[in-house]
């Protein structure tokens, strides 16, 4: 399985979602913000090419102008490149340098906020949504989480790929509570978490078991019982909780 140059329609609309909630403050601030934060939660990779100015700059509901400014930044920034021409566009580059454990905890302590913080509001919010999930999912999505997880499986030895489906599977969980708002308020705690989660230690056996606690989160919403969607997701984020802990804690 291969992608080509443009994001699948399940990828756009996780970046969508991203993108969603990102109208207040100063627009080209928040621009900077949630675009390189989509290339460094996968869901734009090395190769993609980014929706025209116009379609883009319409997601994010700020202006062309600003959004060249913004790209501009990221160019300098080594996040993107723009290739001109009948065949041009704005491009993602490389995969990008994961920061150290020490350099992550630096930017906890200049962001004002705590670990803590940050992982407490993803305790409370995912099992929720995928509580919801399980009352309000299609056929349509479940069967796009299915091969989500099915591709995890496939990947438990490129830990950089499984990563970006296991964040393609939580904003899915997300989308299928057929809330805007939700999609939207999950998006934004895996933007936040990006950084943090790639430099959890991983292994093949790792990312198989991950797989395997997604599924069971799978069936419990495919099966509309939604009280243990609720749990088991609470279940799956402890533990990511714990190890975020003991490494940045």
């Amino acid at each position: 399985m291969t992608r080509s140059n443009f994001p699948s329609a399940t990828v756009q609309n996780s970046v969508e979602a991203l993108m969603w909630g990102a109208k207040s403050g100063n627009a080209y601030e928040v621009t900077v913000e949630r675009l390189s934060a989509a290339i460094k939660m996968g869901l734009y990779r090395s190769g993609d090419q980014l929706p025209n100015e116009r379609d883009l700059a319409e997601i994010m509901g700020v202006s062309r102008t600003t959004l060249r400014e913004a790209i501009r930044v990221l160019v300098a920034q080594g996040f993107l490149s723009v290739k001109r021409g009948r065949t041009g566009g704005t491009f993602v580059t490389a995969a990008l340098t994961l920061p150290s454990v020490r350099e992550l905890k630096q930017r906890l302590i200049e962001s004002g906020t705590t670990l803590n913080d940050i992982l407490d509001h993803r305790l409370i919010v995912e099992p929720g949504v995928a509580e919801l999930a399980a009352q309000r999912a299609n056929r349509g999505q479940i069967d796009a989480m299915q091969t989500l997880i099915d591709r995890m499986s496939e990947v438990a030895d490129q830990f950089g790929e499984h990563r970006c489906l296991d964040t393609e599977f939580h904003l899915s969980i997300a989308r299928a509570t057929q809330s805007d708002r939700l999609a939207s308020m999950v998006a934004g705690i895996h933007a936040e978490l990006s950084d943090l989660l790639a430099v959890i230690p991983h292994s093949s056996a790792a990312c198989l078991d991950s797989a395997l606690q997604h599924q069971a989160i799978l069936d419990a919403i495919a099966t509309e019982r939604s009280d243990l969607a609720r749990q088991l997701m609470s279940d799956h984020i402890t533990r990511t909780n714990r190890l975020l802990n003991g490494l940045l804690g």
